[in-house]
C-alpha cells in the first residue's frame, strides 16, 4: 500500500478548456494551488514543490501524456503522477506504469475523489476487471486498431459482423458490476 501524501501544488494538463476549469475550480476549492496548461511547454515551470501532475492521455498537438507525465518527473522527481483518460486500455495503463507513471484513472472521474485517494495513499486502480470488463475491453482495442471498421474488426475477432455491432449496442459494463448492463 501506498503511503500518505501531502498535496499541496498540483498540475493539471488537459487539451479541453472546460474539464480544466473544472478541475482549477474543484481543487482550488479543496484549497490546492493549481497550475492548468493544455500542453507541457517550455514556457511552464516546473519545480520541486509540485506534489500531484493529472495528465490526460491525449494531449494538443499529438503530445501524448505518458511522454508528457516522463518530462514532468524530470524536472520533478517526487511528484505522484496520475495519467487520466476517458478511453484508456489496459495496454496503455500496463506501459504508463512502466514509464514511471504513479497512477491510472478513467474519465469520468471527480476531482475531489482523485485527491482524497492520493492523499490517503490508496491506489486509483485497485479493482479487478471482470471478465466481461476484460471482454469489452479486448472488443475496443481491436475495433480502435481497424479504425472502427466494424467489418475489419469482425474479421480480427473471428465473429460475425452482426455479432459485433449486437455486442456493441451493449453498454459499457461498470467496474465490479459482474455483468454488461
Amino acid at each position: 500500500m501506498e503511503t500518505k501524501r501531502n498535496v499541496n501544488t498540483v498540475l493539471v494538463i488537459d487539451d479541453d478548456e472546460i474539464v480544466l476549469r473544472g478541475w482549477d475550480r474543484a481543487l482550488r476549492a479543496a484549497g490546492k494551488q493549481v497550475v492548468v496548461a493544455t500542453e507541457l511547454d517550455d514556457e511552464l515551470e516546473l519545480d520541486q514543490h509540485l506534489d500531484l501532475a493529472i495528465v490526460d492521455l491525449c494531449l494538443a498537438r499529438g503530445q501524448c501524456g505518458i511522454e508528457t507525465i516522463q518530462r514532468i518527473k524530470k524536472a520533478a522527481p517526487n511528484v505522484h503522477a496520475v495519467l487520466v483518460s476517458a478511453a484508456m486500455s489496459i495496454s496503455q495503463a500496463i506501459r504508463a506504469v512502466r514509464a514511471g507513471v504513479d497512477d491510472c484513472a478513467s474519465k469520468p472521474i471527480a476531482p475531489r475523489e482523485l485527491l482524497a485517494r492520493v492523499e490517503r495513499g490508496v491506489p486509483l486502480t485497485t479493482e479487478l476487471l471482470t471478465l466481461e470488463e476484460v471482454q469489452w475491453e479486448y472488443i475496443s482495442r481491436v475495433l480502435a486498431d481497424c479504425k472502427g471498421n466494424l467489418s475489419q474488426a469482425a474479421r480480427v475477432l473471428g465473429i460475425h459482423r452482426q455479432s459485433l455491432q449486437r455486442k456493441l449496442r451493449q453498454r459499457i459494463p461498470r467496474p465490479g458490476s459482474g455483468s454488461v448492463q
